[in-house]
């Protein structure tokens, strides 16, 4: 198989998500909340979010106050019932603050690095933040082409921002492979537009899916090394 194109995910596949800084500001702000908490209460209440904001999308419509109904919820969920922590993290968020890289993503990059291969990333974050985030982690050059959530190609699971992407790597969906952390979203987009879907599950949470799955599992970046052509550049 021939491969001549890598799309990437953002959020939880490159960067971490930025709710791992919250622990420490929940703590600052007299309200301390452990790491395993806080993730827990965010991976109950974005499904919230997609739904919502897939009803916005549907109807055509708009919600000014959407993060801030978010981190209430977020809120909710952590047993928090001071009404001026919702605002608080509206306003951290608002700043854009930047998350750790994953372990495994420079070890990829180093080894990507003499492969001929067009690299990109498909993120539903909006522009500013995306190029904020690879700037401050010096990786602006290693991705030439971004498409973001407000580039006016509609947000994954839908096929268009996959169709944008390649477009402007000029690479064709079934010589590419896109790598991300939600089934839904990224790998269902993928599928939609014909790129082969690869999910990276670096906690294992659903290794009781891949059997039977119609993504490649990925329990680290590196293994993603597998899947491309030994005979690239730097592959070997």
């Amino acid at each position: 198989m021939n491969i001549d194109a890598l799309l990437f995910d953002l959020d939880g596949t490159l960067v971490q998500h930025g709710h791992v800084l919250l622990p420490a500001q929940l703590a600052e702000w007299g309200h301390p909340r452990s790491e395993e908490a806080v993730d827990a209460a965010f991976a109950v209440q974005i499904h919230w979010f997609y739904d919502y904001t897939a009803q916005l999308m549907a109807a055509g419509r708009e919600d000014p106050h959407l993060f801030r109904r978010f981190y209430e919820r977020v809120a909710m969920q952590l047993e928090i019932d001071d009404p001026s922590v919702p605002i608080w993290m509206d306003a951290y968020f608002a700043t854009n603050p930047v998350p750790p890289l994953y372990d495994d993503v420079l070890p990829l990059l180093a080894r990507l690095e003499e492969a001929d291969l067009a690299l990109g990333i498909i993120t539903q974050r909006d522009r500013q933040g995306a190029l904020h985030f690879l700037a401050a982690h010096n990786l602006t050059q290693r991705f030439p082409v971004l498409v973001a959530g407000d580039d006016g190609h509609g947000r994954k699971p839908a096929a268009d921002p996959f169709h944008a992407a390649l477009q402007r790597l000029g690479a064709a969906a079934e010589y590419a492979l896109f790598v991300g952390d939600r089934i839904d979203d990224d790998c269902g987009g993928a599928r939609a537009a014909g790129v082969a879907p690869f999910l990276i599950d670096r906690s294992c949470q659903h290794t009781d899916k891949a059997a039977n799955a119609d993504f490649v599992h990925l329990r680290a970046l590196t293994d993603l090394l597998a899947y491309l052509p030994s005979q690239r550049n730097g592959l070997n």
